[in-house]
């Protein structure tokens, strides 16, 4: 992230001094109505076009002729748009020919010049490989010439147990920075891996060399060995720097508006019964991590239930008076805007889970070994499944099936435009017949 950083503002100078050195030159002021007019389209276009061109992927960055020739196509893209768009609202005449072709010229030769050795810098930063890569060694020798970070997982005491979330939770802060994860396992350990790895949030291959035998040619490899993807980073570079944004545009301003609110629901709650206002809680987020969620106390404190283990019932005896119309108005949820400030949560996303909740008399995972595989982005604010009406108790299997197919659908497809509209979406169904 911080050689992307360092390369978009690259781009921004090297994209500026082209037109800024032509209105010097030609019109000789730096701070011509004309400029002033051109950069500030120019500019967030540019941008635009380089993220739909892929222009900020690390494995395009780190090669000269890809990084140079993306960016050009973009610039030129963008000098096209603002021309166009001059003329459809006719100020085309306020349009500087020399500073549109010539600034445009310039900035396209400082943009190989800039983009070139930037690449070599990164490719000597990264070694190579725009991937950080672990191999997990489960009793198989390890592959000869690889230089990968290796983890003997027996010597550290992990299993692929799906039944523990504390060992998920290891081995989710283990791998939760990588960007390639290979397991290297007997065959007959190759399916507890893939459930253990499915919502890991990152991408993992597992080593097939028997694959090699018969020739498969839709596999990956690794130091010359056949592997098999089993899990996929939902979210590229770029989609999460989006929905980081997207989450941050929302969150802050939502926290400054609401604090009056938020201030008069904790004082309610601590006038209502003794203790905290707030209640914490731990969650699964995204790789399987166990993180602190934070809620308005809706129950008696000496009946608060960490693990979520027993239903909500209505008219239940351990919800107080406040907290009974805050969980009915979905209000105890808004200190949860603090964990997407931290980072813990996203806006929309899968709503998090407790490590003791129960569908019927079963776990989570027990009803569907798909369970994991939702955990692959952060836990949200709201989700594809609130909105389609599945919230309150989970008192069968089928309630938790109906959540985790909503959750999955939205991992599948997920856009930008997408989140907008489930947030927009979410406030028609803030009061719910099963929120109590």
């Amino acid at each position: 992230m911080r050689l992307l950083t360092f390369l978009a503002l690259l781009d921004l100078l090297m994209i500026s001094a082209g037109p800024i050195a032509i209105a010097w030159l030609y019109l000789g002021s730096i701070d011509h109505e004309r400029l002033l007019r051109f950069l500030p389209l120019l500019i967030p276009i540019y941008y635009l076009s380089a993220i739909r061109q892929r222009a900020y992927r690390l494995a395009v960055v780190i090669s000269a002729s890809r990084s140079t020739r993306r960016a050009g196509l973009s610039l030129l893209t963008a000098v096209l748009i603002v021309i166009s768009v001059t003329f459809i609202i006719k100020s085309s005449d306020a349009l500087s020919r020399a500073i549109a072709i010539g600034g445009t010229l310039t900035s396209c030769a400082l943009l190989i010049v800039g983009r070139t050795a930037f690449a070599k810098y990164a490719f000597a930063a990264l070694d190579g490989s725009p991937e950080s890569e672990i191999v997990l060694i489960d009793d198989f020798a390890p592959l000869e010439g690889c230089t990968a970070f290796k983890i003997d997982v027996n010597a550290i005491n992990i299993r692929p147990d799906i039944n523990n979330p504390a060992m998920l939770d290891h081995l989710g802060r283990i791998i939760h920075e990588t960007d390639r994860v290979i397991v290297a396992c007997q065959p007959d350990r190759r399916a507890a891996w893939s459930l253990a790895l499915k919502g890991a949030g990152v991408n993992v291959e597992v080593l097939t060399p028997e694959l090699d035998a018969i020739g498969a040619i839709s596999t990956t490899r690794y130091y010359g060995v056949a592997t098999t993807l089993i899990a996929t980073g939902q979210l590229n570079a770029v989609d999460r720097a989006t929905k980081r944004l997207f989450d941050l545009a929302i969150a802050v301003p939502a926290l400054i508006v609401l604090a009056p609110l938020l201030c008069v629901i904790a004082i309610l709650i601590k006038l209502d019964s003794p203790g905290s206002a707030l209640f914490v809680q731990p969650r699964i987020g995204k790789g399987n991590r166990l993180f602190r969620m934070f809620k308005f106390r809706s129950m008696r404190t000496d009946r608060l239930d960490h693990s979520a283990s027993k239903l909500t019932t209505r008219n239940d005896a351990r919800v107080t008076r406040i907290g009974r119309f805050i969980r009915k108005t979905s209000l105890d949820e808004l200190p949860q805007l603090f964990n997407v400030v931290r980072g813990d949560m996203s806006i929309v996303g899968p709503r998090p889970h407790a490590t003791g909740a129960l569908a019927g008399k079963a776990l989570y995972w027990e009803v569907a070994s798909e369970y994991w595989s939702r955990h692959a982005v952060k836990p949200g604010l709201t989700g594809l499944a609130q909105v389609r009406g599945f919230r309150g108790n989970t008192e069968t299997g089928d309630d938790l099936i109906n959540r985790l197919q909503a959750d999955l659908a939205y991992l599948e497809a997920w856009s930008i435009w997408r989140d907008f509209m489930l947030v927009i979406q979410t406030f028609g169904v803030l009061t719910h017949r099963n929120a109590f």
